[in-house]
């Protein structure tokens, strides 16, 4: 299956890290994802569930480029991207009159833009390409087993907690990548890098979401309980799959010292990074001088000098 990349607004600014350790990650695997192209935002967190078509076109524009430049599939790693995509798509492909109206809508609007040459015939989008979050593409097309074999450098003794946030798992009826109340994916993901994982209850909590934009006192204190369950349980790192997450748990973390004098600072760092390093990536290739908690004394400590010659 040809598979596209769609990156999202955030992993080429804030989030770059994500992005970049994401395409270092897939080279060192063997595999590849292009960036589809011409690419815009999806709309993030549009409510899909009213009848408005326009809560549809960005997603849908984005679904026809994938088709369009030749794939079957689209990988996103962010999770608002993985939900915002993965819904609009299910309900072009299930709501028949919603389908009807996006088509008619996005016909009308290729033939009035201002083309240079007559643009193509505009091909109906049924909800064919499917959509991925690279934690699916990594267990059921690469699969967990091939990944634990690359990773060379397998993070034994980093003691790590997952966190899934609120947007990657729900609503469970319309993502269904994993069970939304006692999710496995990440942990078994995690468990393929050679790390110790320990269980997390938190994980499936709220960071706070964007409230740490309207109230950022109350995503302070919703990060600060995560944070603070990980270190009582003895976590060296709390690994998270979202930039929204990332920004409230890591970005966060120097008020939470000022609020509660007992909390102690904890690396939070991205999925991807921590499976870059157990294949062996040049620490200095992790971004990992964007965090806000420094982990580079953590990860340096599981940085070995080792050939990169890997299993098939």
């Amino acid at each position: 299956m040809k598979v596209g990349y769609y990156p999202g607004c955030t992993l080429k600014g804030k989030a770059l890290a994500l992005d970049e350790t994401t395409q270092l990650a897939v080279e060192l695997l063997g595999e590849e994802l292009r960036e589809i192209p011409d690419w815009t935002c999806c709309g993030a967190t549009t409510p899909l569930t009213e009848t408005k078509i326009a809560n549809l076109i960005a997603q849908t524009r984005l679904l026809i480029k994938t088709r369009d430049a030749g794939y079957e599939a689209l990988v996103t790693t962010c999770p608002f991207c993985f939900s915002t995509l993965r819904r609009a798509n299910l309900s072009i492909r299930e709501d028949e009159l919603k389908r009807k109206r996006i088509n008619t809508y996005l016909a009308e609007d290729l033939r009035q833009r201002d083309y240079e040459t007559p643009p193509p015939p505009y091909r109906q989008y049924t909800g064919d390409i499917g959509v991925l979050h690279l934690l699916e593409w990594f267990r059921d097309t690469v699969g967990f087993d091939r990944i634990k074999r690359t990773c060379i450098n397998p993070l034994k003794g980093m003691k790590v907690v997952p966190f899934y946030g609120c947007q990657l798992l729900r609503p469970a009826e319309e993502l269904a990548m994993c069970d939304p109340e006692n999710p496995t994916i990440l942990e078994e993901f995690l468990e393929a890098t050679g790390a110790d994982v320990l269980d997390f209850p938190p994980r499936i909590d709220c960071c706070g979401s964007y409230l740490s934009v309207a109230k950022p006192e109350a995503a302070m204190r919703a990060s600060y309980k995560i944070l603070d369950a990980a270190k009582r349980i003895g976590a060296d790192a709390i690994v998270v799959t979202c930039p929204l997450c990332f920004f409230n748990l890591d970005d966060l973390q120097p008020e939470m010292m000022k609020h509660y004098p007992e909390f102690r600072p904890i690396p939070v760092l991205y999925f991807t990074q921590l499976l870059a390093l157990a294949m062996n990536a040049p620490v200095d290739k992790l971004g990992l001088e964007s965090h806000k908690i420094d982990p580079r004394p953590l990860v340096e400590k599981y940085s070995v000098n080792i050939s990169r010659e890997v299993p098939a």
